[in-house]
This record gives C-alpha cells, sequence and structure tokens, in this order.
C-alpha cells in the first residue's frame, strides 16, 4: 500500500508540472503573438497615419492675398486703386535673436519705435513664426538702399513687394472712402470668424470699413514643402485668390470739390443727397484728412492727423450731434396742424418773450422785440420762437417725441457708412437716468425750437428734410451705387401718410417763402440765387440765454467773445421747387448766423448742381 501510495504520488507531482509547463508555454506563446501583432500593426497598420503625420510636419499652406477691389464713381472714374509698395519682412522660426535684430534693422534703416513695437505685438499672437512676416511698409528708396547693403547681416529679413491703397483724390472722399491698415491684435480678439493673416490690411473707416467683405475678396494659398531649416523644396498645389469687388459711389465729385471749398477753414458739415431715391451726391466733414498717409502711401506724419485737436478723421456729416435749432420748427408746426392744436389761420403775439402763467422764467425769443402778430407761416419765415413756445404748451413731450420718431430723429438712418450716430431724442426716462432730474414743462418749450437736449447729425436733418420735398416718403441714404454690375436698389424707410397734401404744399410754400419773402430769414439768398428752392435757416446755441436781469443781446455779446461758445449756423433746403432734385443740409461750427453762412452756401451748391446736370 505504501509503495502504491509513493507512486501516486509520483505521478501527481509529475502531472502538475506538466500542467505548469503547459500553461507556461501557452503564457509565453501568447505573449509572443500579442508582441508580434503590436509590431505588425506599427509598422504595418499605422504607417500610413505616421506618413500623413511626417507629411504634415514638412508641408506648409502659405496664403496668396487677392487684390482689394477699387473703389470708382459711376462714369468709371478711379478713385481709390491699389499699387504696388515694398516692405520689410522677417521670417521669426529663423532668425536666431530677433530682439538684436530688430533693434540693428532700427538702428540702420530708422525704423519707428511705434512700427516695432506694434509688430512684437503682432508677434505675440501668431502661432505661425515660420511664414514671412512685416514688420514695416512702404519702405522708401532710401531705406531699400541702405538694407540691400548690408543684408547678408540678417538672412532671415527681406524686402518684399506687396500691394497698398492709393487714394487718387486724395482729402475729397477722405471720409466716406476712409482708410486702410494693417489688422491689429485688438480687430482680431473682437472678432468671431476671423481669418485674416496678421500681414493683412482691412478697412479702418469709410466705404473701406462698411464694405470690408466685398472689397477684400478671398484669400488663396499654396502648399509647399519645406526642409527641416523651413526652406522651401517646391510647389505642391495652389488654390488660385479670387479678387474683390469693385464699388462705385454715386457721388458727384464736381458737387463734392465744390461743397468742400465751401466749407475750407471752417469746421462743419455738408450733406447732399437725392430726395427721390436716397443716393447721396455729396458728404463733406471739415477739416477733413489725406487717406494715403494713413494707407503709409504718402510720407507725412500719422501722428500729426491721429492727434490734431480739431478732429479731422472725426466725420462730422454722420457721427457729429448738433441741436436742429429753427430747423426743427417745420416739423413742429406740422404736429400741431395733425393734432389740430392749431391751423393755418390761428395766430399769437410775439412780443419777444414767453412766460408761462405764475413763474417768473421768461423764454425769450431770438428778436428782442418780437415779430408781432405771427401765424405757423409767418413763424417759420421769420423764425418766430414764441410762437412755437405757444404751441409746445399745447402739445406733449410724447406726442412730439413720437411724432419726430417718424421722421427718423433719434434713430440711425442705415447708411452705408461705419460709425453713424442715432442723435438724442430725450425724454422723462433719459432725463431721469442720464441727469437725475425730472422733465419739466421748460424742456418741453425749448425743444420745440430744438434747443435743450435734442440733437441729431446733419444726415438726420438731409432725410428728414427730403421727406418734406417727398410729401412724407423718405429713402435710405446711401453712397455706393453699384457693387460690380450689380446696382443698390432704393429703399423706403418711411412714408407718412396721416399727413394731408394740402399741408405738405402748404409747409413748402412757407420755406419758400424764407428765401423769396422780403422777411424771410434768408431773403438773402434771392440776390444771386438761380434756382427756387424751400429751405429753414437755424443757430443753434452754445450757450442758454437764461440770465432774467440781462437781455439777449447783453447776454449773447457777453459770450460769444469766446469763439468755442458762438452759435453753430444751419441751414436745410431743397430744390428746385416744385420738382425736387437735391436735398442739402449746411452746418457751420460757431458761424453764428444760418441764414448769412449756412444758407448761402446751400444755394450755391443747388444752383450749381441742378445747372450742370439738368
Amino acid at each position: 500500500m505504501s509503495e502504491i501510495s509513493n507512486l501516486d504520488r509520483e505521478n501527481l507531482t509529475f502531472r502538475q508540472l506538466r500542467k505548469r509547463s503547459i500553461f507556461l508555454f501557452l503564457l509565453i506563446t501568447l505573449v509572443g503573438a500579442i508582441t508580434f501583432f503590436q509590431i505588425i500593426k506599427l509598422t504595418i497598420l499605422e504607417s500610413n497615419l505616421y506618413a500623413t503625420k511626417s507629411d504634415e510636419n514638412r508641408i506648409i499652406r502659405v496664403p496668396i492675398y487677392p487684390s482689394r477691389g477699387l473703389i470708382k464713381l459711376s462714369n468709371e472714374e478711379i478713385v481709390v486703386e491699389n499699387i504696388v509698395s515694398q516692405a520689410l519682412t522677417i521670417v521669426p522660426n529663423k532668425t536666431q535673436d530677433i530682439e538684436l535684430t530688430l533693434e540693428e534693422l532700427k538702428q540702420n534703416l530708422g525704423l519707428k519705435d511705434h512700427d516695432l513695437s506694434t509688430f512684437k505685438r503682432k508677434l505675440s499672437k501668431t502661432n505661425s513664426k515660420y511664414r514671412s512676416m512685416v514688420i514695416v511698409e512702404n519702405l522708401t528708396k532710401e531705406q531699400i538702399a541702405r538694407f540691400s547693403v548690408e543684408k547678408e547681416k540678417w538672412p532671415s529679413v527681406s524686402i518684399k513687394a506687396q500691394l497698398m491703397r492709393f487714394n487718387l483724390l486724395g482729402p475729397v472722399f477722405s471720409h466716406i472712402t476712409g482708410y486702410v491698415g494693417s489688422i491689429n491684435p485688438e480687430e482680431i480678439d473682437a472678432s468671431e470668424d476671423f481669418s485674416y493673416p496678421l500681414t493683412f490690411q482691412i478697412g479702418k473707416t469709410g466705404v473701406e470699413k462698411f464694405y470690408e467683405g466685398t472689397l477684400r475678396g478671398m484669400a488663396g494659398y499654396k502648399n509647399i514643402e519645406v526642409n527641416v531649416y523651413g526652406k522651401e523644396i517646391r510647389e505642391l498645389s495652389r488654390f488660385i485668390p479670387e479678387k474683390g469687388k469693385d464699388i462705385y459711389l454715386g457721388l458727384d465729385k464736381e458737387l463734392q470739390v465744390l461743397a468742400r471749398n465751401e466749407l475750407a477753414g471752417r469746421k462743419g458739415a455738408v450733406v447732399a443727397l437725392d430726395p427721390n431715391n436716397g443716393l447721396i451726391k455729396a458728404l463733406v466733414s471739415s477739416p477733413d484728412f489725406s487717406p494715403n498717409i494713413l494707407n503709409k502711401t504718402e510720407i507725412g506724419k500719422v501722428e500729426s492727423i491721429l492727434e490734431d485737436s480739431e478732429s479731422p478723421l472725426f466725420n462730422r456729416a454722420i457721427s457729429g450731434n448738433y441741436p436742429p435749432a429753427s430747423t426743427l420748427k417745420p416739423f413742429i408746426g406740422l404736429l400741431g396742424i395733425k393734432e389740430k392744436a392749431i391751423d393755418w389761420n390761428t395766430t399769437i403775439e410775439d412780443q419777444g418773450f414767453f412766460q408761462i402763467e405764475g413763474k417768473g422764467r421768461k423764454y425769450r425769443g431770438w428778436k428782442e422785440d418780437g415779430h408781432g402778430k405771427v401765424n405757423l407761416s409767418k413763424s417759420i419765415v421769420e423764425s418766430s420762437d414764441v410762437f412755437f413756445y405757444h404751441l409746445a404748451m399745447q402739445l406733449t413731450l410724447d406726442s412730439i417725441s413720437n411724432f419726430l420718431k417718424q421722421f427718423g430723429f433719434g434713430y440711425k438712418t442705415g447708411v452705408d457708412l461705419p460709425s453713424e450716430t442715432e442723435g438724442l431724442l430725450p425724454d422723462r426716462k433719459w432725463k431721469l437716468g442720464a441727469i437725475g432730474e425730472s422733465w419739466f414743462v421748460g424742456d418741453t418749450i425749448n425743444m420745440s425750437i430744438g434747443q435743450g437736449y435734442i440733437s441729431c447729425s446733419p444726415l438726420q436733418l438731409a432725410v428728414a428734410i427730403s421727406s418734406i420735398a417727398n410729401k412724407g416718403k423718405a429713402y435710405q441714404p446711401r453712397v455706393v451705387e453699384k457693387i460690380e454690375n450689380e446696382f443698390t436698389k432704393k429703399q423706403l424707410i418711411y412714408e407718412l401718410k396721416q399727413i394731408e397734401e394740402t399741408n405738405w404744399e402748404k409747409l413748402e410754400s412757407s420755406m419758400v417763402s424764407v428765401i423769396s419773402a422780403w422777411n424771410g430769414t434768408a431773403h438773402n439768398l434771392s440776390e444771386f440765387g438761380k434756382q427756387t428752392i424751400a429751405g429753414k435757416t437755424g443757430t443753434a446755441q452754445i450757450k442758454s440765454l437764461i440770465d432774467e436781469e440781462l437781455t439777449a443781446k447783453e447776454v449773447y455779446e457777453g459770450i460769444r467773445l469766446d469763439e468755442q461758445n458762438r452759435d453753430h449756423a444751419l441751414f436745410v433746403g431743397y430744390g428746385p421747387v416744385p420738382d425736387p432734385k437735391l436735398t442739402v443740409v449746411v452746418i457751420v461750427e460757431n458761424g453764428e448766423s444760418g441764414s448769412a453762412i449756412a444758407a448761402p452756401i446751400a444755394q450755391r451748391l443747388i444752383d450749381f448742381y441742378v445747372d450742370r446736370v439738368y
């Protein structure tokens, strides 16, 4: 029994060892198989993936910039074109010490600190440092010559030709065309979908900015193979860029030049548009500027424009906020007729001031001894303030605001230019929030003559006055007439149908008498004016005449010693009557008299345009 037991034990041990050997063999086989599979996967299955990754590392996509669309006039005359300029460029990742290189370039070429700091900001924002980047644009012949002598010192730096914008008419259309400049980091950060490289130029103001997407076209690219040092070996493929579309302005060059000359040496604005379709024929903001200096295609100090206290870059025609002054009176009078607060025969006695019953303050008119007995028509012709003070007491702030809104006051016109103001059409809520005071009846009285808190742009006034010329219709203003071969369409933005045609006619007759009648505020125009025009003068007070102890004349004589406090001169008008072809708004800052300064400019513009075009 013991012998059998021992044998059994030996057999058991042998079987256990055999099982362990088999398990170990299988384990080794399995591990070997897994390892073999991994080798196969790495060498065969994933070879294509790693080959692709390798290709990506040596294939670079280089942008090809499109030619920017031209800006022309309707007669095909080019206003803004592209010219070839030389730019200093650098490939950052091929530069051993970029700070040292930039400093050497600065010393040798006379580069400005501003240009270098701008470049460094762009450099910090880009991940494509293997691409050529512009350090400074529009090199002078002297700078090109200096670089050529010592270019071997900087193998990563080169001079490349590029297209730059050039305005053939200089400052004539400066506020309309605007200017271009290199995209900055802030613009990239502010954009949700910016496909621009950091070397690209974009519109900064005017048409260049508003129609940026149309003018810039579509960038192309080429795929190139480079070696480990970033040097191009060969071109693999190319996508041709799409040129930007040409834009045609509807402006009249000769009229624009005349308007600009009329404002020369003064601050202010002129807007002239066709009331029948909204097409702007002239838009001048004075002072203006040279876009070519900002485009860097003309030698000049950029700082002299940017830091000018007269703000030449500010487009007063669409961004300026001015009290409409007496040019608002035709609208307030029309409201009075509509609300039946007055009719055309309603008269009051204008003694030179108005006083609310039970109140001490006197609201003075511009004419110290008054206008005598006046109705609505005479009040427009002679610009009686007192008549409209009385009318304001029969209207409400809400009715005035709601009516003026229908003429576009307090709203942007939608013109195809950037940075348009919406003006200010005040109400109780606005005053409480902005000034912390309740609305007073005196505020409504001031508002009735276009003074107080109300303000608007010259373009807003032009659109509103055009609606009087069109018997209640107004079209959206626009400077672009055509894009390539497609004309822009006129767009009706409002039509007032609640005003009877006879009231439009009587209002126009009153506005014609402003010029033609002996007692009209602009009767001086009748001495030289060729075309019959309808208009209204305005004098926007910079300082309010509220001193009870002094006469209006004494107060005014005192404050006007400072030119900055002198009244703005305004005139709005259209002509020829009865078939208007042009609406004109003129604002001369600190010009004092709308009848003496602004009105003659408008008359000359209408005469010139009608005589030449019709």
